[in-house]
């Protein structure tokens, strides 16, 4: 495994996981990538310490990707950093020349402790804020606030959680075990 661009301890990729562009991925400590999931990495691709991205979940689409620090993936999840722009501008798919086709590329920037709920899909140039949760079969087409719950397709904000409780047991974690090497806290985004 020492041939992502940068790799923490205790990092575990099951055997079945397809990992595509590890030149371009760094990945921190403490990381789980289930069996089933499907990343491409055609684009720089960060991943913090302690995140799970759990079986059948995919990170493609030829853009960037951030997952901060304690982000979950859940089975099924999709986090799409480009797609065909289906307004007629272009032809559609990989087969197609890329001078005929328009595609849109983006960066996904997930921060810390938000979790993407199974089956959902995330598309390109969206962030969601730290701690937030995005409900199960909920399809995210624009920035999530910190500290919400949203669900729906489109996603919208359901409801606010608390943040406090969840930075005292990450601080707890730390006071136990120390930081290890491949933290990527990312100050969460202005509201």
């Amino acid at each position: 495994m020492d041939d992502f661009a940068r790799q923490g301890v205790n990092v575990t990729i099951y055997p079945t996981a397809r990992v595509l562009g590890r030149a371009r991925i760094s990945i921190g400590s403490n990381v789980i990538v289930d069996d089933f999931v499907f990343i491409g990495a055609h684009a720089a691709l960060t991943i913090g310490s302690h995140v799970h991205i759990a079986a059948h979940a995919s990170i493609t689409g030829g853009g960037s990707c951030v997952l901060a620090d304690f982000v979950g993936i859940s089975s099924g999840a999709r986090v799409i950093t480009g797609t065909d722009d289906f307004g007629g501008q272009g032809l559609t798919g990989p087969t197609v020349p890329a001078d005929l086709r328009s595609v849109r590329r983006g960066t996904v920037t997930i921060e810390s402790h938000a979790v993407v709920g199974a089956n959902a899909v995330v598309l390109p140039d969206v962030t969601i804020g730290e701690g937030a949760i995005v409900g199960a079969g909920s399809v995210v087409t624009r920035n999530v606030e910190p500290w919400t719950v949203c669900v729906g397709a489109p996603a919208r904000a359901l409801k606010r959680r608390p943040r406090e409780p969840m930075l005292a047991k990450e601080r707890e974690l730390y006071r136990r075990y120390g930081r290890l090497e491949g933290s990527t806290r990312i100050p969460p985004i202005a509201g």
